[in-house]
């Protein structure tokens, strides 16, 4: 990420994305797209992989010129890969928004402020103002908490969410439930703010938000794979660390704008990189210094691993036999 400013305002924004390549070879689902898709110029699926990047890839302040590139590096099947939600929003939307903290604070605005002062959307600028007032933005909290704002443009959809997160001690090295996974900052409160221009079913809104709220958590703070000599220890998804109870945030506010005319947008994974992006950047705020690697917790393992070869133990018991003498005693009785 790069910047450029002159003490008051942003002159320019670059963002480069390095990744192993995104297997798209499914394309969008049908047989012409994953024709398309198969086709690898220079050894890999970057023609149309930068295709989806560029759809989701945006920034929604005015920041002068924005660019963003796409380097997918090494054959695709190098590397055995899976998505996990939204392909490439959640790194994309994260790193900005951290980067938007750190030009606030050069500029000595609150982070808040200085995204309603460089907003470029009209209706961003509503979510924000309403966002703000459904938040309670600014309130005072205790030292180690923090709120965290991050705001999100895809799928013809504006939403805006905004984290409270507990990073004190207690709460960081607090026990977990039969000692099991990781503890570490929980996110207390999430506060969404959504305009979808028709909304139809609300129900489905929040639940989708909800969903793309514990997402988001849990690339930021504990959702990870450990590779180790060649083997993941992790054995289950119950390793992986998504967040369980008490992780899950206490409580989730969901306002849905009203209709406004515009095109209806969608919400299926619209909450997972504001989310991603507002948790860390309520992080940097709780803890004093900016996150530059995810999730969080990663180093923290949280459970034995299973181990690699299976063993097989004789049976203590011979089925076949005691199967018979059970019989036998029946018979008897």
């Amino acid at each position: 990420m790069r910047i450029v400013h002159d003490g008051s305002q942003v002159l320019s924004l670059d963002q480069t994305h390095t990744g192993v390549p995104n297997d798209l070879t499914h394309g969008l689902g049908e047989a012409t797209t994953a024709g398309g898709a198969s086709f690898k110029p220079n050894g890999n699926f970057l023609g149309f992989s930068l295709a989806v990047f560029h759809l989701t890839a945006n920034v929604p302040y005015n920041f002068g010129s924005a660019t963003h590139q796409l380097n997918e590096i090494y054959e695709v099947d190098t590397f055995n890969t899976s998505s996990t939600r939204n392909v490439y929003s959640p790194e994309v939307r994260t790193a900005i928004e951290l980067m938007v903290d750190r030009v606030a604070a050069k500029f000595k605005k609150d982070p808040f402020d200085f995204r309603q002062e460089s907003v470029r959307d009209e209706r961003m600028q509503k979510v924000l103002a309403e966002l703000r007032k459904a938040s309670k933005w600014g309130k005072k909290l205790p030292a180690g908490v923090a709120q965290g704002v991050a705001i999100h443009r895809e799928y013809k959809s504006f939403v805006g969410c905004v984290v409270e997160l507990d990073a004190r001690k207690e709460v960081v090295d607090r026990r977990t439930p039969l000692n099991l996974g990781v503890a570490g900052p929980r996110v207390t409160h999430v506060t969404w703010v959504v305009d979808v221009g028709l909304p139809v079913n609300r129900s489905s809104i929040e639940a989708m938000l909800m969903g793309g709220a514990l997402d988001g958590i849990a690339h930021c703070l504990q959702y990870s794979l450990h590779l180790e000599k060649g083997h993941f220890l992790e054995g289950s998804w119950h390793h992986a660390h998504y967040p369980r109870q008490w992780n899950a945030p206490f409580k989730v506010d969901t306002v849905i704008l009203p209709p406004n005319g515009a095109e209806p947008g969608g919400t299926g994974e619209l909450g997972v990189a504001p989310s991603f992006a507002a948790t860390a950047c309520a992080l940097a705020r709780a803890t004093g210094k900016m996150p530059t690697t995810f999730p969080y917790n990663h180093d923290t393992l949280g459970f034995a691993p299973f181990p690699h070869v299976p063993p097989i133990p004789p049976s203590p018991t011979n089925g076949i036999e005691r199967a018979a003498r059970e019989r036998s005693q029946a018979r008897k009785h």
